[in-house]
């Protein structure tokens, strides 16, 4: 699948540790099948109404660390609920 591949968004939940730390996991992965220079690749971080009982676990300052790690990767932070940055992952 990843010969005819023209970007990829890894998506990860800002409100669970377990999403963020697989998609390192995922890119390994598919670098083992296509170079990942050779595509664009976006990383988003995505909130459901971050509230006390359900915190954010996964900081700003973390998800740009491992954005950086992944190489020409830009990322997002977005919030479905209220449609925050959406449309412009899609855009830039």
């Amino acid at each position: 699948f990843t010969l005819w591949i023209d970007a990829v968004i890894f998506v990860f939940s800002l409100e669970n540790e377990a999403s963020f730390n697989a998609i390192y996991n995922y890119y390994t992965k598919m670098s083992h099948y296509r170079n990942a220079a050779e595509i664009p690749i976006i990383l988003v971080g995505t909130q459901d109404a971050i509230s006390e009982s359900n915190p954010r676990i996964i900081d700003e300052a973390r998800a740009r660390r491992l954005a950086s790690d992944l190489k020409r990767c830009s990322y997002y932070e977005t919030c479905a609920t209220y449609g925050l940055n959406v449309d412009r992952v899609f855009q830039d």
